[in-house]
């Protein structure tokens, strides 16, 4: 496998595709591109609204010129988000809230002039006050004469409609030209979104789930993607340890007991024990999905050249492992460590000779294995976090984000860690990927992570 086939956090590059889902976006597009305003994007966690977004940008953008402003911090209210409004729109927010919204009418209107569409993005938007909603409303009644200046989503879970249906902001809710509301997968869709997501990884035709395995999963998921990518991620040790690449109906239950969707009420050290791992399996199971790209027997057969190559080395597998079982032994559990599979250029360069990273030259590509002091999924919480300030300390440390390191990953943050991004050659997202969380550990200005004493090795 070259890619997680279910990673914690959203994957827009690989998007599951519906007909119903196509239906709606062709339908929030055309909202979008023909100015009605505001839509509205709902639907409980788990349910894909982020990639949902994404993806709808993504289609806009190949369509006209797109201007984007994307808020994902609704814990800021009032003139703290107009603030964060105009610097994701690269706007300065200096000023009085007078002053941000002439700044930004300007900056629309030459937009407008322009031909390019202006899109405000607010995630999670069931957080904001009624002060907040009767902003965007204000907002949105910015025109150009002819037509609405700026554009719309609001992106929550259900709670979000309930809280628009309030009298109080009955204005707003009456410009919303499109609710979408996104649902779970049911029992079909379930198996071919599973059958997708491995054969996006390249383990199309290694890995497979039995049918009784999709009913199973779609019990304890009940269709919840994020649920699934929980279940199946585990359900991938399984496969490590037995040897090949068919997925059951009991690796499955299993491994949702382990994900913690059992109906079983057996205490958690009890399920944890019905997936017993040997000390070497071990070593490589706790890294979680990226140990299997490596490690595992459906793996793709070596070319000969390579295969003669790693015939002629020493045999370094057994350092590597050896390095992996330390850091197990160290009590990195499987939340606790990032795999980096085939590492940039840079990150591998810098990861050379450091204490607590193991890592394997294969194939002309460096996987890279490391206790991790912070995970992507810690910077998609939506509140304040320990690994946000910590990441915002270094930030702060190196010149690049100015502000205080309140714990909160909004739209500054993001451009800081683009700016990081791109100053290192990586792609400049903003998003805390593990690539990028490992090179800043080891890069940015700060005492180094707690990673155990255990020399760098190779194979």
């Amino acid at each position: 496998m070259h890619t997680p086939p279910f990673p914690p956090t959203p994957d827009a590059e690989h998007y599951f595709h519906t007909e119903w889902l196509q239906a709606r976006q062709a339908e929030a597009a055309h909202c979008l591109a023909s100015g009605k305003g505001f839509i509205l994007l709902t639907g409980e966690i788990g349910t894909g609204k982020s990639t949902f977004l994404r993806q709808l940008l993504a289609a806009l953008a190949e369509r006209q010129a797109l201007r984007t402003s994307l808020v994902f911090n609704t814990f800021l209210q009032g003139e703290a988000l107009l603030a964060a409004i105009l610097k994701d729109f690269g706007l300065p927010a200096h000023g009085s809230a007078a002053d941000h919204v002439e700044r930004l009418n300007a900056f629309l209107l030459e937009q407008w002039r322009a031909g390019a569409l202006c899109v405000l993005c607010i995630d999670d938007a069931q957080n904001l006050s009624l002060e907040s909603l009767e902003l965007l409303r204000l907002l949105s009644n910015l025109e150009s004469g002819q037509e609405k200046l700026l554009q719309i989503v609001l992106c929550g879970q259900p709670e979000l409609a309930e809280r628009l249906a309030r009298p109080e902001i009955r204005q707003l809710t009456s410009r919303i030209g499109e609710h979408i509301r996104l649902h779970t997968l049911d029992r079909a869709e379930t198996g071919r979104y599973a059958a997708f997501r491995l054969a996006v990884s390249g383990a199309a035709g290694r890995i497979d789930l039995s049918p009784r395995a999709v009913a199973a999963l779609y019990r304890r998921s009940r269709g919840n993607a994020r649920r699934i990518h929980q279940i199946l991620d585990r359900a991938l040790y399984g496969v490590l340890q037995q040897g090949h690449g068919r997925i059951d109906a009991a690796l499955v239950r299993r491994a949702a007991a382990e994900a913690g969707m059992a109906h079983a009420t057996a205490p958690r050290a009890t399920r944890r024990a019905r997936l017993p791992m040997a000390a070497a399996v071990l070593a490589a199971g706790v890294l979680g999905t990226g140990a299997l790209y490596a490690a595992g027997p459906w793996r793709a057969a070596p070319t000969a050249p390579a295969a003669a190559a790693a015939q002629a080395a020493p045999a370094p597998a057994h350092a590597f492992d050896a390095c992996l079982a330390a850091l197990a032994a160290a009590g990195a559990d499987a939340a606790g460590l990032l795999w980096v599979s085939d590492a940039p250029a840079g990150v591998a360069a810098l990861a050379q000779g450091r204490p607590g990273l193991c890592a394997r030259e294969r194939d002309g590509r460096t996987d890279l294995a490391w206790r991790a002091p912070w995970r992507p999924e810690d910077f998609a919480s939506g509140g304040p976090h320990p690994s946000v300030q910590a990441l915002q300390q270094r930030l702060g440390a190196a010149g690049l984000l100015a502000t205080r390191a309140d714990g909160i990953y909004g739209a500054q943050t993001r451009q800081a860690l683009a700016s990081f991004q791109r100053d290192h050659a990586l792609p400049a997202t903003g998003s805390p990927d593990p690539a990028t969380l490992l090179l800043a550990a080891l890069a940015l200005p700060a005492e180094a992570p707690a990673l155990i004493e255990e020399p760098v090795t190779h194979d």
